[in-house]
């Protein structure tokens, strides 16, 4: 844990130093996930949704999606960020917690702390959060592969530089034991068995 720990120190140092040019994304790389590992699209609830093949499936399906859906709301509301692309600033006491921490360990590596990776940190983690509520508190490693491939907030920061996805997901691992605990060591669980490949 230790040398992946000093690796996210220096992406997260990296990460740091490119976010100038990157605009942030709060939740935006939240998805549900199929039986398959592929992204699937994640269908508005409405209170028609019903499928025709099997009523009763279909209905079943619909009130699964309404209630991760309100629970997403809830948890969205809870954290108190605004969901337009401003920027990010500690509120809750879990995230004022990670954000301590988080500062810290990047200070004592000799990084720069400002109010971008602060974004970041609460960002990548609010969105892992979102998409463990969004998959029925189900993360596997295909949810978590899915979820890291396709993050555009990952994406932005981080683009195809091993090293730098490599820090935006320990950041967001990490941050996952605080913003949505009971669903952190699936988090840790499927990044340890994905072994780097996402």
């Amino acid at each position: 844990m230790k040398s992946t720990r000093a690796l996210a120190t220096v992406s997260a140092a990296v990460l740091a130093l490119s976010l100038t040019a990157c605009a942030s994304y709060p939740t935006e790389g939240a998805q549900r996930v199929d039986e398959t590992g592929t992204s699937a699209p994640v269908p508005e609830a409405t209170p028609d949704d019903s499928t025709t093949v099997d009523e009763a499936e279909g209905d079943a399906e619909a009130d699964e999606f309404t209630a991760a859906f309100a629970e997403r709301d809830a948890f969205l509301a809870a954290q108190q960020q605004p969901l337009d692309g401003s920027a990010l600033v500690a509120k809750t006491p879990e995230q004022q917690a990670l954000v301590a921490e988080q500062r810290a360990y990047i200070e004592s590596q000799g990084a720069q702390w400002d109010s971008q990776v602060e974004t970041l940190t609460l960002a990548l983690t609010l969105d892992a959060c979102e998409t463990s509520i969004l998959n029925g508190h189900d993360v596997t490693v295909d949810v978590f592969r899915a979820h890291v491939a396709t993050s555009p907030l990952i994406a932005s920061v981080a683009g195809d530089d091993p090293a730098m996805i490599d820090g935006a997901v320990s950041i967001m691992v990490f941050g996952t034991g605080f913003i949505c605990p009971d669903d952190a060591p699936q988090w840790e669980a499927a990044w340890t068995e994905s072994g780097g490949v996402y």
